[in-house]
């Protein structure tokens, strides 16, 4: 019987898409033990930051770092899985097993890596952002000296405040008047209701307030810091490290960042933790 000709069309067209999909499924998927659910990475975030990990309008986590999370488990074959939660209880509900991942953009320090396994990953830097009709231009922190600075509460930002503060009273200045507040969303609508006079927030958010209009960044690019991913398990971290250098040496890592401002760590990324401490970070 001849096959009418559109059918066979159809079926040649068809060909090319099997062809491709194939590779997927060419080798098995490695087995991830240990998750808090079976084939799922769950990762917790504090959705407070744009744009880096924020709630859009329509409801759903937005931002790099859940661009980041979702290839990332890609990667791992896993399911990602997204939990929005305050940056209060990150840690604790990793430690209680309650997630895989904290995926929010943490700094990193020793201190943390004593507790949990950390993968510095990206680089981030902090600006001072002042309301765009501030009375004078800021050049140094030293400028600083007696005025409010607003900054997310419990965060380096605030650390590098008080280092400051310090800083300015043991050389005979006035200090700063520093106001804590939840989230840096809140920081910045109190600086466009000139409620402070500065605020101290990372570089991708300071640029994304200049770009909503009332505010200016006067410095930026201050105390680099690594950012790393927590996870619970020292062997999933070690997993992790691995896709972050492949995502790395594939560019990948670099084009998810790059609209944002932000730049991966310089050389291999390695995990760093309780049971290894790296001493590169």
């Amino acid at each position: 019987m001849k096959v009418p000709r559109q059918i066979r069309v159809r079926a040649w067209m068809a060909f090319p898409l099997l062809v491709a999909v194939a590779p997927c499924h060419a080798a098995p998927c490695p087995v991830v033990p240990g998750l808090v659910a079976p084939a799922r990475l769950t990762m917790a975030t504090n959705p407070t930051l744009p744009p880096l990990q924020y709630m859009s309008v329509d409801g759903n986590l937005s931002g790099m770092r859940i661009v980041l999370g979702q290839e990332i488990a890609r990667r791992l074959c896993l399911e990602p899985a997204f939990l929005s939660t305050s940056f209060a209880q990150l840690t604790l509900g990793l430690l209680e097993k309650r997630w895989d991942v904290i995926d929010t953009g943490m700094f990193y320090t020793r201190q943390r890596a004593a507790l949990m396994d950390m993968v510095p990953y990206e680089i981030q830097a902090i600006s001072l952002s002042v309301a765009d009709d501030a009375p004078v231009v800021v050049r140094t922190v030293d400028d600083l000296a007696g005025r409010s600075l607003g900054v997310e509460m419990g965060g380096i930002e605030e650390r590098h405040a008080r280092e400051i503060d310090r800083a300015l009273r043991q050389a005979g200045k006035p200090g700063l008047d520093i106001k804590t507040f939840q989230n840096v969303g809140i920081a910045f609508a109190a600086l466009r209701a000139h409620q402070v006079f500065a605020v101290f927030s990372i570089d991708a958010v300071a640029q994304r307030g200049v770009a909503q209009g009332g505010v200016r960044r006067d410095l930026h690019g201050l105390y680099p810091t690594p950012v790393a991913l927590a996870l619970r398990d020292a062997a999933l971290a070690d997993r992790v490290a691995g896709v972050l250098n492949a995502m790395q040496a594939d560019g990948t890592l670099e084009r998810i960042m790059a609209p944002y401002g932000v730049s991966p760590i310089p050389g291999r990324i390695e995990a760093s933790g309780p049971g290894c401490l790296s001493d590169r970070y």
